[in-house]
Formats: C-alpha cells, sequence, structure tokens
C-alpha cells in the first residue's frame, strides 16, 4: 500500500523518474515474497483428520512437500517431558480420558492414535528431523518461565536457535522469550496487532485488510492459520494480500500450488518429491520396528528407505489402531437431551448436558457397541 508521501512525490516527478520510482516501490513490496511464502504444517499433513495429527506419518508428509516449519503444540507430563499435543488430555486423539500433566512420559505410550502411533515427545521430534532442513513453529500451552526455560535449552542443546519460530497467544510468554534469548523470533496468535519490537510475526484465523496493512507498514510479518480450501490459498498468494504464509492442514496441495505460481515457485517437482533425510523408527505390520533413514512421496504415497537398500511402502506400516477415535470434522444436531461424557466409552460423566435440537460442531468419531460418539472438543463426547 502506498503512503500519502510517496504518492506527492510521484506527482511532483517527470514521467520518467515516475516509471523507475514505481519500479523502485513495486519491488520493495514484492521483493519480500520473491524470497518466500511460507508453508507451515498445521499439526503436519492431517488432512483434517485423514492423517492423525502430530504423528510421523503427517510430519513426514510435509517434510516430503517441502515446507517451511512443522506447527508443533507442546504439553508437559509429570516428569518433565515436552511432548507434542493441542489437547491436554488423550480423549479426542487416542481415544482414553487421560490428563497429560497428570502422568508420566513411559505411562502415556501405550495409548495408540488412528495410525497406530503413541504421543511423541519433542525430542524425538527434533531427533527425527535434525537433518533435515525443515523449521519448527512451536507453541507452549504453558507461559510460565520454567516450561519457557526447559523448552528453550532443549532448542539449545539440539542446535535448533535458527530453525524455530515461537508463537504464543500470551504477550508475556513471547516477552518471556525474548528477554532469555532475544535472537529466536516469535509470533503473536491473535489479540493486540500493535506488535513490541521483540515480535515480528501476527497470526489470526480471519483475514483483515487493516490488519495487513498495519503490519506491513510496521515491517510486520502477517500469518493466517485454518487456511485449507485452494480458492483461499490461491487468493492469500497475491502479494497485494500482504500475507507472508499460511498455517494449513493441507500443506501438500499448498506447495503444489507454490510450484505452479510464476511469484513462489519451488524447486521440486509435484508428481515425485526430493527424497528427505530422516531419522527414527517405523514399525511393520508384523509389530517388528525398522530404522528409516529417509522418506519420499511419490503419488501422494510414503514411501520409507531402510538400509541397506529397500524402499517400503507406507502400505506396508503398521498404520491404524481401531480403538482409536477417526478424526474427522462436522456438524451434529442431537434428537434429544444429551450427556457429555469425558471419553468415546461413556464411563465417566463430564457433569453437563446439551439441550435438545442444539447443533454443535464435532472433531472426531468412534463406534462404540452400534452406536456414534461425537467429540465436540478435549475431552468432550456426546452420543447419537
Amino acid at each position: 500500500m502506498l503512503c500519502t508521501r510517496t504518492l506527492k512525490i510521484i506527482r511532483k516527478t517527470g514521467n520518467k523518474c515516475k516509471k523507475k520510482i514505481i519500479f523502485v516501490i513495486f519491488f520493495i513490496l514484492v521483493f519480500p515474497f520473491t524470497c518466500g511464502f511460507l508453508n507451515i504444517a498445521h499439526r503436519g499433513d492431517n488432512e483434517q483428520g485423514k492423517f492423525a495429527e502430530h504423528s510421523w506419518i503427517a510430519y513426514d508428509r510435509a517434510l516430503c512437500a517441502q515446507v517451511d516449519y512443522l506447527e508443533l503444540d507442546l504439553q508437559k507430563t509429570t516428569d518433565n517431558v515436552l511432548v507434542v499435543s493441542h489437547d491436554d488430555n488423550l480423549s479426542r486423539v487416542f481415544g482414553i480420558d487421560k490428563t497429560i500433566a497428570n502422568h508420566s512420559y513411559q505411562e502415556l505410550l501405550s495409548y495408540k492414535n488412528q495410525n497406530g502411533e503413541s504421543l511423541h515427545s519433542l525430542e524425538d521430534v527434533f531427533k527425527r528431523y535434525q537433518n533435515s532442513n525443515v523449521k519448527f513453529m512451536i507453541e507452549p500451552k504453558d507461559d510460565s518461565e520454567e516450561d519457557i526455560k526447559l523448552l528453550l535449552n532443549l532448542i539449545r542443546q539440539y542446535h535448533l536457535e535458527n530453525r524455530v519460530l515461537l508463537e504464543s497467544f500470551s504477550k508475556s510468554a513471547l516477552m518471556k522469550i525474548s528477554k532469555i534469548n532475544p535472537q529466536i523470533p516469535t509470533t503473536q496468535l491473535a489479540g493486540e496487532v500493535n506488535l513490541p519490537p521483540s515480535t515480528q510475526y501476527y497470526a489470526n484465523n480471519f483475514y483483515s485488510t487493516k490488519v495487513a496493512n498495519y503490519l506491513s507498514e510496521h515491517n510486520k510479518r502477517y500469518l493466517l492459520w485454518g487456511v485449507n480450501k485452494k480458492t483461499q490459498m490461491k487468493q492469500y498468494l497475491q502479494p497485494g494480500e500482504n500475507v507472508s504464509g499460511l498455517l494449513t492442514d493441507y500443506p501438500v496441495e499448498l506447495a503444489k500450488l507454490l510450484h505452479k505460481s510464476d511469484i513462489f515457485k519451488r524447486n521440486y517437482e509435484a508428481i515425485s518429491f526430493p527424497s528427505k533425510l530422516i531419522s527414527g523408527l517405523m514399525y511393520l505390520k508384523n509389530g517388528s520396528s525398522v530404522n528409516v533413514d529417509q522418506v519420499k512421496i511419490k503419488n501422494n504415497q510414503l514411501f520409507y528407505h531402510v538400509k541397506p537398500n529397500i524402499w517400503l511402502s507406507d502400505h506396508d506400516l503398521k498404520n491404524s489402531d481401531h480403538f482409536a477415535p477417526k478424526a474427522q470434522t462436522g456438524k451434529i444436531k442431537l434428537r434429544k437431551e444429551a450427556m457429555v461424557y469425558t471419553d468415546p466409552f461413556f464411563k465417566k460423566y463430564a457433569g453437563k448436558k446439551l439441550p435438545k435440537e442444539s447443533t454443535w460442531n464435532y472433531f472426531a468419531v468412534k463406534k462404540v457397541d452400534g452406536k456414534t460418539a461425537y467429540n465436540l472438543g478435549g475431552s468432550q463426547w456426546v452420543k447419537q
């Protein structure tokens, strides 16, 4: 957006100079975008539940699409292990009413998500991807100084100071981060758009021209989360929108659009992505584990490299668990008054009821004894 002062200068200048000034202004506006539009994998490439959020499968798909960041939510166990989970309870993703903060990490490892994977620690995430070039956008859910120091120490231990972007709804948390390590960039999630000098990014879940222009004028970058439709992605890829990146559940789709864009062209083939270095274990259907050191995606399918020179399809892996709920979004209208439970097996009443004919968003489903349990967020389940 051109400022009033700049327009006055252009009016007073000759045609030849006008063209030069306009070119310079265009270059200044567009150059940041030609350097890269951030593709941020929201909890991995989970495609709104097709793959379990915060799972190796979801992360590996995003890695293969050459995303800029894996977006990670953090919780902490009783033995001070930072784990990647959006919810503070395992109910929605793992189907068990267990609050993470009340259990040790080892206790929680026995529960599996729909991919057949257990909860992952942040340290395991760092180990798996430390030899790749992917970065990490991390949201600590606890803004205590103790937890922030625990996170920053782990980042320093793996020498990832230049590969992290920390985010929070709490301005005080971001200030604590910047005070301890001012070199790590931070993102304010929603709230006031008037950012302190130490915060470089602002993110929310809806687009505002006013916010976009304000941030651009103050040399801050604007991110949007929850952008999952191609039409929206294409809209925000336009330089005039002043959007610097998207947090999406469909980073592979966004990667394809970036590849086709003349402005944001990426160096990969849309059909066959180059393989990426990883380091970790994957489990076969027979229960045995194998060490994998590369992953690639072709025709929307993952392949893992096992030494000496074997490529395994993700179909060869243990990639499902029938106990866990299936991530799925939609709306449910209750035919009658419904009791809310803390788990999909209706073992514990949550202490509240929902009125008949009321409509609710749901985020996961689970078939139990011929009935469908619907997750209304966190550890809230109703049956229909």
